[in-house]
């Protein structure tokens, strides 16, 4: 692949010192994550720098101003369309890898399934979904917490978007869509797309023959009301179509979700002074009832805590776009074809943005706005629509985990994994201590 050459009209972005891709292969030697690497050459290049690497080239967008260029202002000339990534191959038509008027239609079709007002009536299923899980903790076991937290995301998914009972369908489910997440978890198909991703074969078809059966199922016996029944009204006979927007949801939709619980309880459990001041919060507001939007409405002591879980762990970290027309990131050309990786994680630990950017302090978020220094959801006319669910069941899963359990830290150092999703590594366990 050839180098990014510089245009007339302007200067590529630079390249990181050799100094800084020390300072990075450091961090990855020490046991830090590719995201952290990224950390450390941000230091040494600025907000907008280049990878250039055999068979790989991209441009780094990991400060506000070039973040918002590239979500915003030149959505035009940057497309989330990234082939021939494997999230393109899987997803193929679905609304995370569709741009212009096509994503903007699959957009109007969803939105009202996303409104407050009509997600608030799944307050009893999230809640119910959070009981399952704790109800099935002995007092003193150690959970996989990001494990738990999958289960229970798919649950309310399947329930609130589907109209498919959650309990009887996400444990077939669940082992297919971790296929479907190694799939497009990052690694060096990437970089040579032709390699073989063996043992992923037959869960995926398995994975297609459930999402076919479900829509014949419901084109057969409609429901209404559903998302399901709104992209076969939408699609007709087309069961690609609807096919790809469910599966898109499916993983997009639970996988992001379950990485942010799992890392507010592993979080929590690290540091037990801020769970003690929560769950006081959490027992003086509902006692011994049972949570529901209304009743936590406005509660900052626990609001603060999911804000600072995204800020370190986003469940999306990085953002891929690709040029199709020569744009401007801060002053520098990003020529057509360049992917340009949009470091939401990088953005939210930018140390001139974030006083300890690296420490769990969620009182930051108190009375203050955060304007585009905190992304979590994204920007642009790719925000994420799912971001109004995923608060909602955020909010009243944790807050009743708090009423029925504490969880003690059985891990010496939260450790991140990038699979789909920016989630605790395997093995990452936590110790709980039921109260009733």
């Amino acid at each position: 692949m050839k180098p990014m050459k510089e245009k007339t009209d302007g200067h590529a972005p630079p390249i990181p010192s050799v100094e800084s891709r020390l300072r990075a292969l450091a961090v990855r030697l020490r046991g830090g994550t590719w995201l952290d690497a990224l950390e450390a050459l941000r230091a040494g290049a600025g907000d907008v720098f280049r990878l250039e690497m055999p068979g790989f080239r991209a441009v780094v967008a990991a400060g506000p101003a070039s973040i918002r260029a590239a979500l915003v202002e030149a959505v035009s000339s940057l497309r989330s369309r990234v082939d021939p990534d494997p999230v393109v191959r899987l997803f193929r038509t679905g609304i995370l890898v569709m741009d212009g008027a096509e994503h903007a239609a699959l957009r109007r079709i969803a939105a009202p399934f996303f409104r407050p007002a009509a997600l608030e009536r799944f307050a009893p299923t999230i809640v119910r979904a959070a009981d399952r899980q704790i109800e099935a903790w002995a007092d003193g076991a150690h959970v996989e917490i990001i494990e738990a937290m999958r289960t229970l995301a798919l649950e309310v998914l399947l329930e609130a978007l589907f109209g498919i009972p959650g309990p009887t369908e996400a444990p077939r489910l669940l082992p297919l869509l971790r296929a479907a997440q190694a799939y497009i978890s990052p690694g060096p198909w990437l970089l040579h797309p032709a390699l073989s991703r063996p043992g992923l074969k037959g869960p995926l078809q398995e994975l297609e023959q459930v999402l076919r059966d479900h829509i014949r199922e419901r084109r057969a016996c409609p429901m209404g009301g559903t998302l399901l029944d709104a992209w076969i009204e939408a699609f007709g006979g087309d069961e690609e179509r609807v096919r790809d927007q469910m599966l898109t949801m499916l993983i997009a939709g639970h996988d992001t979700v379950a990485a942010w619980l799992a890392w507010t309880m592993i979080l929590l459990a690290a540091h037990p002074e801020v769970q003690e001041r929560a769950r006081a919060a959490v027992d003086a507001r509902l006692g011994w009832g049972t949570p529901s939007p209304e009743a936590l409405r406005g509660l900052e002591e626990l609001e603060g805590i999911g804000w600072e879980a995204l800020r370190l762990y986003p469940p999306i970290p990085v953002l891929n776009r690709r040029a199709t027309a020569s744009c401007t990131l801060e002053g520098w050309t990003i020529p057509a074809g360049v992917r340009v990786m949009v470091s939401l994680y990088t953005l939210h630990r930018h140390p001139g943005l974030w006083a300890e950017p690296h420490a769990f302090r969620p009182e930051r978020f108190r009375g203050e706005g955060m304007g585009l220094r905190f992304l979590p959801f994204g920007a642009g006319p790719h925000t994420c629509i799912g971001a109004p669910l995923a608060r909602l069941e955020w909010k009243l899963a944790v807050a009743r985990m708090l009423q029925r359990a504490a969880f003690e830290p059985a891990f010496s150092t939260p450790r991140p994994r990038m699979g789909a999703t920016l989630e605790p590594a395997p093995g990452l366990l936590v110790r709980i201590r039921r109260r009733w």
